[in-house]
């Protein structure tokens, strides 16, 4: 692993890494970049392809996720990959998710150059765009990150609260700034032979001491882990089908939270297709049957339809709750759900990008325990 890292001039974060993106840009080592940058309004920074150096005004710390950048870099590789490479900068969960859709063929990684950054989390939409502090999102993550406080944590959205993991794996590149004093210097790892060959290029100086970040990294592991189990354990009670149907008692069918969510990709939906369509009749048999029954119908097989699809690859990012017209704090079940089906396959989405999805993979001598006395 080679390590190096970005001088920060004035105590300017995004202005350091963005000369870092600019240097990376110019040096011909990828042809262009995909980065979170600010709208003309600035209440919001999306992800932006970027070719022209002079033209990146990103802002890789901007604590908001508006679209799965897993995504992006599936619409830019599925039918044909890139013919030379191009940076993606992403969080944790999306380098995941991105793992994921390759194994399920949905992305390609070829020329694609992974560069993760340390998420400390990340706050829903409409708080980013109508902050109420005085200094911006960004300002304000920075000072509390610098001061080691817990301050911002109050507007992070729920699946940040607990995240997995943070740290970005499986990247060719990582911006650390867990172990680093950011209003010095940002630590910058390469993790694979890519990202060695444009580091040896860019005007970097090594890092003197190394262990700081190990010695964080492994901290912070450590206290994720506990908020996670406290999390866990609180949601143990949200079981049997009456509980559940009325956790999804505001869903009102939009599925809105399927197209945010980067591991639901079939072109067509089960549940937009004609096989929920239905004579007058059928519905009032079952009116008839039960005495009533809501509408729109069939919310509740939708949401755990779309769970028994893609829990075993749910990164837990959270952009499906985001999305909820009608913010029903979804992490409450896909979390716990995420958790135990994985723990039931030893599996965990996006870390080996060479393990099989267990749903794609038939063992004989699986869950022999199933219907056997």
């Amino acid at each position: 692993m080679t390590h190096k890292v970005i001088k920060v001039k004035d105590n300017d974060v995004v202005g350091s890494t963005n000369d870092f993106l600019r240097n990376l840009l110019s040096s011909g080592k990828i042809q262009a970049l995909l980065v979170p940058q600010n709208t003309p309004s600035k209440k919001v920074a999306f992800p932006v392809l970027i070719s022209d150096p002079k033209k990146l005004h990103a802002d890789i710390v901007a604590p908001i996720l508006p679209a799965s950048t897993a995504t992006i870099v599936s619409k830019m590789t599925k039918v044909q990959p890139p013919s030379k490479p191009i940076g993606v900068v992403m969080r944790s969960c999306q380098i995941r998710a991105l793992i994921e859709l390759v194994k399920l063929n949905q992305a390609s990684l070829t020329n694609i150059v992974i560069i993760g950054v340390d998420c400390p989390g990340t706050f829903p939409t409409n708080t980013y765009t109508e902050f109420p502090e005085k200094k911006t999102p960004t300002q304000f993550l920075l000072e509390a990150w610098t001061k080691k406080s817990d301050e911002a944590e109050k507007y992070f959205r729920s699946a940040c609260r607990v995240c997995k993991d943070p740290i970005p794996t499986n990247a060719d590149i990582i911006l650390g700034f867990y172990g680093a004093d950011i209003e010095k210097e940002i630590i910058v790892e390469a993790h694979s032979e890519v990202g060695k060959n444009i580091l040896k290029e860019l005007p970097l100086e090594d890092e003197e001491e190394g262990k700081s970040r190990e010695k964080a990294v492994k901290e912070l592991r450590e206290e994720k882990a506990k908020k996670r189990a406290v999390f866990l354990k609180e949601k143990e009670g949200l079981k049997g089908i009456d509980k559940v149907s009325e956790f999804f008692d505001k869903c009102v069918n939009c599925h809105n939270c399927r197209q945010a969510c980067p591991i639901c990709y079939c072109k067509e939906c089960l549940f937009d297709s004609s096989v929920f369509d239905a004579e007058a009749y059928k519905f009032l048999r079952r009116a008839e049957i039960k005495g009533l029954f809501k509408m729109p119908n069939d919310a509740l097989l939708f949401q755990l339809g779309r769970m028994n699809h893609m829990i075993l690859s749910c990164v837990e990012c959270g952009l499906c709750e985001q999305a909820c017209p009608n913010n029903i704090p979804l992490m409450d079940v896909f979390i716990p759900a995420a958790e135990n089906a994985q723990k039931e396959f030893d599996y965990q989405p996006g870390k080996d990008t060479k393990e099989k999805i267990p749903m794609i993979v038939y063992r004989e001598d699986e869950f022999l325990e199933v219907g056997e006395k």
